[in-house]
């Protein structure tokens, strides 16, 4: 009688198929959690609140703005940036104000202004460095009770619209 001829397992291709498909999701799974551990999720801008699971758009800052009838236009020259900002009581505005340049897609090219009065609603301040040509653009009083947004649209010189609206 003729027994068949058995090899070893390591002379088979089986054992190391199924091997390889284990290893194959090893490294992958390994490189997901890579990527995800170096690259942290952006924070969240908006007046948000945490209502439960899920963050709320409070919508407080804008309606704020409306209230005290906030509107203006940034006007963007190089490294300067004049505000003309209206309200309803425009003696009340703030001797400064902040203007944001919000990066589309990172917070670390955000870019920030403090811009200071120069004449009754007229704010002006000079930029460090030239903001992305696509960021959003946020106006707010110092302590952030109200806001007006806007967005630049790849123009250097500039001038811009702002109105109360939710970010």
């Amino acid at each position: 009688m003729n027994e068949p001829v058995v090899k070893p397992w390591y002379k088979e291709p089986w054992p190391f198929i199924l091997i390889s498909i284990t290893g194959l999701g090893v490294v992958a799974g390994s490189t997901l959690a890579f990527i995800g551990l170096s690259n942290p999720p952006e924070i969240v801008s908006g007046d948000f609140e945490q209502l439960g699971r899920g963050l709320t758009d409070t919508n407080v800052r804008t309606a704020q703005a409306r209230s005290l009838g906030l509107s203006g236009v940034l006007h963007m020259d190089g490294s300067q940036a004049r505000l003309e900002l209206r309200a309803i009581d425009p003696a009340g505005l703030p001797d400064s104000l902040l203007v944001q340049f919000q990066h589309p897609a990172s917070s670390d090219q955000d870019r920030m202004l403090v811009v200071r009065r120069q004449a009754e609603g007229l704010y002006a301040g000079a930029l460090d460095e030239s903001p992305h040509p696509r960021s959003r653009i946020v106006v707010a009083d110092l302590p952030q009770s109200w806001w007006l947004a806007g967005r630049l649209y790849g123009q250097a010189a500039a001038e811009i619209n702002l109105e109360p609206k939710r970010l």
